[in-house]
């Protein structure tokens, strides 16, 4: 028991005492006293949960709505992951929209004007979803055209005027850094997303294809692309054409080397190497994201496919985990780990004909 009328020599003493015991533990724990024979390592007990956003179609295209986390398999590295939670709600979301009104794309800008107006909300639904919209045009130089807003009925009016061609190149990778930069600066809401109007083509950027990748790697924001027009298809300049019959045959005249091709040579447009390339630029660039290309064969498809993205990004799922950890690990420096992620619905005879086309396939983790 402790006396509580301890004299001023007592005090004293026990003050002594405590001041004795503390200069001690500071003399052994000191960090200068063995730090140069511990080796510079980093011990790892914990990891944070991971967040992976994906987007699910049924059978019939649409989206679906009706899944829970028992639905879905989740691996990382090889090792099947426990979720935890699995959101569906709808979400207000920050856009961004980046429409290529380079030369290549002048004869489909209508198309690109009415595909960009199908991302804003229906009327009924913005009251409750305060949805915003950031607007770039893509050309010789990057121009933004509007800023973030809220005002859906202004950007109705505006857009048709403001989305005009340039007739000039495509600095296509210099505009997925600005709308990129602007969304992780500046939007107001947790969801966000990125959508690409393009053929996918660049010829005027500073930065090139593999910088960008890069750089949307550690973005994490997904990145959505539509190509417009029948990308992937064989335009009409490889297509081979018949030889008609000459009505009035004369003297055979002399071949050129031009007679030995299967088709004839365009007279006005052509394809050019930045265009071909297209469709693997979108590709690259969106997958890592956890986006995608969607590819409208018909110009008149472009406005229905930019608002199924939109319904997408808005409704999607997020699954949550913890990743489990086989054994604690000693990285020196504090490496970085790639760690690869695969998604798929249960059971397969379930779900035949769903798809999971879009979430990010892997992510970087400090170990």
């Amino acid at each position: 028991m402790i006396n509580k009328d301890v004299g001023s020599g007592g005090s004293m003493a026990a003050k002594c005492r405590a001041f004795s015991l503390l200069a001690l533990s500071v003399l052994v724990c000191a960090p200068g006293s063995w730090s140069q024979s511990r080796p510079n390592v980093r011990i790892v007990t914990d990891v944070e949960l991971v967040q992976i956003p994906v987007t699910v179609f049924d059978d019939k295209g649409a989206l679906a709505t009706n899944l829970d986390k028992s639905d879905f398999l989740l691996v990382e590295d090889g090792v099947e992951q426990h979720i935890i939670y699995c959101e569906k709600e709808r979400e207000t979301v920050s856009f961004v929209l980046l429409a290529d009104l380079s030369s290549s794309m002048t004869k489909k800008i209508p198309f690109v004007q009415e595909a960009t107006l199908s991302i804003l909300d229906p009327v009924q639904s913005q009251a409750q979803y305060r949805d915003e919209f950031s607007v770039f045009g893509v050309g010789t130089r990057v121009q933004r055209l509007v800023p973030f807003t809220r005002d859906q009925q202004d950007l109705q009016r505006r857009l048709p005027l403001l989305l005009t061609p340039t007739n000039g190149s495509t600095a296509l990778f210099d505009g997925i850094y600005w709308g990129v930069n602007a969304v992780n600066r500046e939007a107001e809401n947790k969801r966000r997303a990125v959508i690409i109007i393009s053929d996918g083509g660049d010829n005027h950027s500073r930065y090139n294809l593999r910088e960008t990748k890069r750089f949307l790697e550690e973005a994490d924001v997904p990145v959505f692309a539509v190509m417009a027009g029948p990308s992937f298809d064989l335009p009409e300049i490889f297509t081979r054409r018949e030889k008609k019959p000459n009505p009035f045959p004369g003297p055979q005249q002399k071949k050129t080397p031009l007679d030995n091709f299967p088709f004839q040579l365009p007279q006005k447009e052509y394809i050019g190497p930045a265009e071909r390339r297209g469709p693997h630029n979108l590709k690259d660039l969106t997958e890592v994201t956890g986006g995608g290309v969607f590819t409208a064969h018909n110009l008149e498809d472009l406005p229905r496919i930019v608002r199924t993205i939109g319904q997408a990004v808005r409704y999607r799922y997020v699954l949550t985990y913890k990743p489990i950890v086989q054994a604690k690990s000693v990285v020196a420096n504090g490496a970085s780990k790639w760690h690869k992620i695969h998604i798929e619905l249960r059971p397969k005879d379930k779900f035949s004909g769903y798809g999971i086309p879009y979430y990010k396939r892997g992510y970087s983790r400090m170990e």
